[in-house]
């Protein structure tokens, strides 16, 4: 039988996308929630950035989520 790699596996996947103000730690917040970490030193995002995470929503069910991080400029 094959391996399957767990990390892999989701029900369903959704796209947040975080929009604000300018410099609110809109980055900071999702490099927290997808890393575990806060950043020292954090660059201003420049259009969109990109994170996943996946979360298990019950033992064995996980759902992966991908956020999108604006640039917090009307634009976008």
């Amino acid at each position: 039988m094959p391996e399957v790699d767990m990390e892999t596996i989701w029900l369903y996947q959704f796209r947040l996308i975080v929009i604000g103000d300018s410099t609110v730690g809109k980055s900071c917040l999702i490099r927290r929630f997808t890393e575990g970490r806060f950043a020292q030193v954090s660059d201003p995002t420049v259009g969109v950035d990109f994170f996943s995470r996946l979360v298990e929503i019950e033992p064995g069910k996980r759902i992966k989520l991908q956020i999108w991080d604006t640039a917090g400029q009307e634009r976008f």
